[in-house]
């Protein structure tokens, strides 16, 4: 891997470094219909009618339908360092932060929220399960056979699928969430079956204050992502917070994923 500045990252050649200074509009309204057409509609449905021998070659096929294989060159961040690498280590990386995070955590079963078709969850060793808005990925999920069902953030009574005795995790799902209470509320409305929940999510966080972390920032309140997963999780007395670092990791820098472990009191 190669390090990068920040000024090499956010060059010209970056549309992000337009963005960002206003040289260029964008904005988005993150709901429910733009979660639909962004992923349904779009990302999966370009999926679902093929016929692809493991879950690997879908996430590959997802990735080169992006505009990315696997030798590419893509920015990478760990902590507040960028680097330039190819997508097939940064992801290697990024899969293996995630496995460990998660299994570090480990209960009678680990159910991902937000799962896609799957794809994080035959990285786990144990008794895996999932909830996923997208058909599209739902359908994918069955043909790899993986236990997912259809599941809505924003429906309380989806939550009750949560079986007992799991750890709940979220990898780039709750970001987008613009407003995380559904979320805390829905969990705390299967507290008694949830052991842990790991959160590996991108978020506006006030305590940055560097100038990536005030892009980082930035860049969230564009594309309206979430802005108060960690803030409600601080905010509640019957939530005990058992680990939490800022910006991790990040297959895309501005949008890289902070880590928050907790439980119910």
């Amino acid at each position: 891997m190669e390090t990068v500045s920040l000024n090499q990252y956010l060059s010209k050649s970056n549309v992000w470094a337009l963005r960002l200074l206003g040289f260029e509009t964008f904005s988005k309204v993150r709901d429910i219909s733009q979660v639909e057409k962004e992923y349904n509609l779009d990302k999966y449905a370009r999926l679902v009618d093929l016929e692809l021998p493991t879950i690997e070659h879908y996430k590959k096929k997802e990735f080169e339908q992006g505009g990315t294989g696997e030798d590419d060159q893509i920015f990478f961040s760990l902590k507040e360092e960028i680097f330039s690498v190819k997508l097939s280590l940064a992801r290697k990386i990024y899969y293996q932060i995630i496995k460990e995070q998660v299994e570090k955590y480990g209960s009678e079963y680990f159910c991902e929220l937000g799962c896609g078709y799957g794809f994080n969850l035959s990285y786990l060793d144990g008794m895996v399960y999932g909830g996923e808005y997208s058909e599209n990925a739902v359908k994918i999920a069955e043909k790899m056979g993986m236990d997912v069902r259809n599941f809505n953030y924003y429906h309380r009574e989806d939550y009750s699928f949560i079986r007992d005795g799991s750890t709940v995790f979220t990898v780039h799902s709750l970001e987008q969430i613009p407003d995380a209470r559904c979320f805390v509320e829905g969990i705390a409305s299967q507290r008694e079956k949830v052991r842990y929940v790991v959160n590996i999510e991108p978020s506006f966080i006030d305590e940055r204050t560097t100038l990536f972390g005030l892009l980082c920032n930035r860049y969230i309140e564009m594309n309206d992502y979430n802005r108060n997963l960690f803030s409600l999780l601080r905010e509640r007395d019957d939530i005990e917070i058992l680990e939490y670092e800022r910006d991790v990791v990040g297959l895309n820098p501005l949008n890289s994923a902070n880590i928050i472990v907790w439980r119910f009191r």
